[in-house]
Order: structure tokens, then sequence, then C-alpha cells
């Protein structure tokens, strides 16, 4: 099992497989990490992602206009 970093986004990706393992060594674009750092992303907090809150619509048709 090995454990990737993304450099630019900072997601993990796990790979079990020895032929995924072995193409993601020459891959710059992602770094591999420890178990021991693994506990630390998975604990760290996100700052750069910021949600606003979603106002719902009122759900079916509009009702209709008595004319």
């Amino acid at each position: 099992m090995a454990v990737y970093r993304c450099l630019q986004s900072g997601n993990t990706v796990e790979f079990t497989l020895p032929h995924d393992i072995e193409s993601m060594v020459g891959h710059s674009g992602y770094e591999r990490i420890d178990e021991v750092d693994l506990e630390e992303v998975v604990n760290e907090e996100r700052t750069d992602t910021s949600f606003m809150p979603v106002m719902a619509k009122p759900k079916g048709r509009p009702r209709k206009a008595n004319v």
C-alpha cells in the first residue's frame, strides 16, 4: 500500500496494486507520504475552501393566478 499526496490540491490517493505504485514513482505532481504523515493529513483542517449557504427554491410549479 502506498499513499500519495497531490502537490497542487493536497488530495490524497491510496494505491494497492504494484503496477499503480510503480507508475506513480516517476510522477512529478505527487509525493509519497508515510503512515505518520497520513494521520496529520486526516486531522488537518482545510482553510482554502469557503462554503456559502444555499437558498432553497420552492418546490413545484408556481400557483395559477385567478383572473
